[in-house]
């Protein structure tokens, strides 16, 4: 893989002002969260990837000039020399409150060549979000955000390297995390990116939406510039790298709420479930902080066998699967073996599909919910209409990874790699 140190676009390096300045990516956005960045600062990033609303699509045009206003008006800084950034997040796991810290670095890579599986991807991706990118794209000339991968590094060798280095600034963002960043040109560094990195194929963990738009526009360009010699600004992406073995790479899980699922269902469910599990009813009421707790619970078991948790309106049940090989035999033959022991998978082709009726229409769930937190399950089940819950422990790295170099695209919401990596702490415009 070639991985290049570049110009890199960013904010002036002060903490009061990237405080304000830096948000989400833009699909963890509501049209609320919208509102208020854009309130928090002419200049905060969220200007320059969406527009007034998520169901504004006519902003392309605006938001390329303004970022290149930016550049142009110094607002934002490029440096004269090509150089990674090293970015360090320090967290609080929002499961389990313990303190992390994940450790990477931005950098240019080069787009495999068709058909290359250089860059593994695991889940799936949907046209209208890549079209939404691409007009984008296309009207910035560069990357605006950066794509997350994972690279390997069990002896951690960079981030023994990153933790040595003294940050440029040190700010907090809109979720109470320390963030800090060092621009770095080290010889020494590059050389170990370089021999590290650049051998192995790399795990996208978030950005497959954008992954694809960066071919796309690849394509794009070269279509109309069919004698370009040599790489070319597009052939490049915006990459943030980090080490798959990094303490600080948290995967939390994603839980599943159902609607229209009658009494009599969630009696049959549970028969049929006692084939494969056994099934334990708590003796705690239903509650945020119950539901949370079992989540914990089942985020952080260790035992053999695989654990689920099951929530109704009024009860808990804890599902610890006895009978593996009986309850695999309901999968049908088309779900490949690199997916075939995740409790997401039995949860979409076993539980939804055959146990409950419940049918996923690819990108639009009129039935199914996806949360992350107990207060979420607790609202669907009291206020919002839903019958029942699932809960589930996070995917680990090294199934992602399985599943990735095997070929095989995992079931959607598989996988929340936490936390997020801000945007606008750096980017790629084309000259």
């Amino acid at each position: 893989m070639d991985i290049e140190p570049f110009k890199v676009i960013h904010y002036p390096l002060k903490s009061d002002l990237l405080e304000r300045v830096v948000c989400p990516p833009y699909d963890k956005f509501t049209n609320e969260q919208i509102e208020s960045f854009r309130n928090q600062d002419p200049h905060n990033y969220v200007w320059a990837i969406l527009g007034e609303s998520l169901q504004d699509h006519n902003y392309y045009s605006e938001a390329a000039k303004r970022l290149r206003a930016w550049v142009a008006e110094g607002i934002l800084l490029q440096e004269d020399s090509p150089k990674v950034l090293v970015y360090r997040q320090t967290y609080k796991s929002p499961l389990t409150g313990e303190e992390k810290t994940r450790s990477g670095f931005y950098a240019l890579l080069k787009l495999p060549d068709p058909g290359d599986n250089a860059v593994l991807p695991h889940e799936r991706t949907f046209s209208e979000h890549k079209a939404d990118r691409l007009k984008l794209y296309s009207e910035v000339r560069g990357t605006p955000e950066a794509i997350f991968v994972l690279y390997s590094d069990p002896k951690g060798e960079l981030g023994e390297m990153f933790n040595d280095l003294s940050p440029d600034v040190t700010f907090p963002d809109f979720h109470g995390h320390e963030n800090d960043v060092a621009l770095v040109s080290d010889p020494k560094i590059m050389e170990a990116i370089k021999r590290i990195v650049s051998p192995q194929k790399l795990l996208i963990a978030d950005g497959h939406h954008r992954y694809e738009t960066g071919q796309n526009y690849q394509a794009q360009c070269k279509a109309a510039n069919p004698d370009a010699e040599g790489p070319q600004p597009y052939d490049y992406i915006l990459v943030y790298f980090a080490a798959l073995e990094d303490p600080g790479v948290e995967i939390l899980p994603t839980h599943r709420m159902v609607k229209g699922v009658s009494e009599e269902e969630i009696e049959k469910f549970l028969k049929h479930a006692g084939d494969f599990f056994d099934i334990e009813e708590s003796d705690e009421d239903v509650s945020a902080e119950s539901i949370h707790d079992k989540a914990i619970e089942i985020h952080q078991d260790e035992s053999d066998a695989e654990v689920m948790g099951f929530v109704t309106r009024d009860k808990i049940y804890t599902l610890k699967l006895r009978d593996k090989e009986k309850l695999q035999s309901l999968l049908s033959p088309d779900v490949e073996d690199s997916i075939r022991d995740l409790p997401v998978v039995w949860l979409h082709r076993i539980f939804f599909d055959q146990l409950l009726g419940v049918t996923l229409e690819e990108g639009a769930p009129d039935r199914i919910a996806y949360v992350r937190t107990g207060s979420e399950i607790q609202a669907g089940l009291s206020r919002l209409g839903y019958d029942v819950a699932f809960i589930l422990r996070g995917t680990h790295p090294d199934e992602v990874k399985t599943a990735a170099q095997a070929g095989v695209r995992m079931p959607q919401k598989s996988t929340d790699f936490y936390p997020k990596i801000l945007s606008g702490l750096a980017a790629y415009l084309h000259p």
